[in-house]
């Protein structure tokens, strides 16, 4: 991950934080004819090895299925927006960039231990958590439960290395990033513009 220093997120609780608020990442691995990519719910257990674990599920015809005990590379994107040099008090030397925040997890992926239809249990039961009407696992006839054991596989992936990245005006005066914040609420980026006004003492 390209990361100048000022704009690090090295702190784990907060890199956590954004995976548990983004959840929904990128799984890619070499593959033996290129790199894989597939877009995934990932469950983090962050008190499982010194870094956290990710869990999640993959059809078990995707070939990334077959690449146990390779390498991999989980991406989880939190919010991100357009700035604009207009926002500035110095246009005409300001550049249009992109604020945002994200965390890589390296590790290597594993068969998880246990039917995969638990993990998709434990999961929906996130998810599931506090809904009117919530659904759950248990009401899944058997013809569709040993379908989806057969047909999914479930996988985790112990982190071994994890960066952060949260590029949110931190190199310009605090006027200018509060005149940033101003125009990301009037263009409705909203979760951009509250991540810079809780930065503001911090950064």
């Amino acid at each position: 991950m390209y990361k100048p220093s000022h704009f690090a997120m090295d702190e784990l609780a907060d890199q956590h934080a954004l995976i548990e608020a983004n959840h929904f990442g990128v799984l890619v691995a070499q593959g033996d004819d290129g790199l894989l990519a597939t877009h995934v719910p990932l469950m983090l257990k962050r008190d499982e090895g010194r870094l956290g674990t990710l869990y999640t599920h993959i059809a078990r015809v995707n070939a990334q299925a077959r690449l146990e005990g390779r390498e991999m590379l989980a991406i989880f994107t939190g919010p991100h927006a357009y700035v604009s040099p207009s926002w500035f008090l110095e246009r005409s030397i300001n550049v249009p960039t992109w604020n945002y925040t994200a965390v890589h997890c390296h590790g290597v992926m594993e068969a998880c231990p246990g039917p995969a239809v638990e993990l998709l249990g434990s999961m929906a039961a996130a998810h599931e958590r506090g809904r009117v009407g919530g659904w759950s696992m248990d009401e899944l006839d058997h013809r569709a439960r040993e379908s989806l054991a057969a047909g999914v596989f479930a996988l985790r992936m112990e982190i071994r290395h994890i960066e952060g990245i949260h590029k949110l005006s931190q190199n310009k005066p605090r006027l200018e990033r509060e005149r940033v914040i101003a125009g990301l609420k009037a263009d409705g980026a909203h979760g951009v513009a509250s991540l810079m006004q809780g930065n503001l003492d911090r950064i």
